[in-house]
């Protein structure tokens, strides 16, 4: 069985999880009737894609409710575990957690 290692180009040898165009993707998980398990799945979902990307962030919508506190249990997990760089409220807007993803 070939094992294929997707986090180094096979040409230059370059890590390219650690590759970006500084952009900002955004994605909304909270304002379409989500529940509490929806929106995590989405987290991860866009989480897992974000790997793949360009992006440098994602500017995640959460509301202020009990999806916000979700979500942010969720990201110390996945900083821990070392899947995003770091993350923080947006300045001036509880509803909205920036992702700084690589």
């Amino acid at each position: 069985m070939l094992v294929v290692d997707t986090s180094h180009c096979p040409k230059c040898d370059a890590d390219l999880d650690q590759q970006h165009d500084g952009s900002t993707r955004k994605v909304d998980i909270a304002h379409n009737r989500e529940t509490q398990r929806e929106a995590l799945s989405k987290l991860q979902k866009e989480i897992s894609n974000a790997r793949f990307g360009t992006a440098q962030y994602l500017r995640l919508v959460v509301g202020s409710g009990v999806i916000r506190e979700a979500a942010l249990a969720e990201l110390h997990f996945y900083q821990s575990r070392r899947q995003i760089v770091s993350f923080d409220e947006e300045p001036g807007n509880r509803g909205a957690i920036l992702i700084r993803l690589k």
